[in-house]
């Protein structure tokens, strides 16, 4: 279905059936997006265990938005999600800034000038 492989960007639960652990985690990544995911289980062990294998930046384990709500942690956009760095903690800042090199030559030699 093009809604479990697409990016939607509104609250939209996509409900699969599936028959074991690892047909669940090829059916998440069968995407070319990976923005963030959700993992929901009794089991904590188990949940953080699947949510390592899953192709997202971000995985929200027993809740679905913690990854929009919570922004300390970092996390990268995987696949064509995103705009490229963290969306979260610090590194959330440093991503619009742009760092500029300035290289003067002195007139002193170098070897890697001929």
């Amino acid at each position: 279905m093009l809604i479990a492989t697409e990016e939607t960007f509104a609250p939209v639960l996509v409900i699969e059936e599936f028959t074991s652990e690892q047909e669940a985690v090829t059916l998440a990544n069968n995407s070319k997006y990976g923005l963030s995911g959700a993992v929901f289980s009794q089991n904590i062990a188990k949940a953080h265990a699947i949510a390592h294998q899953l192709n997202v930046g971000g995985v929200s384990i027993n809740d679905a938005a913690l990854t929009g709500f919570v922004h300390e942690a970092e996390k990268q956009s995987f696949g064509l999600s995103g705009l490229g760095g963290s969306r979260m903690g610090a590194e959330s800042i440093r991503r619009f800034i742009r760092k500029k090199a300035l290289l003067t030559n002195t007139g002193v030699r170098s070897p890697w000038w001929f």
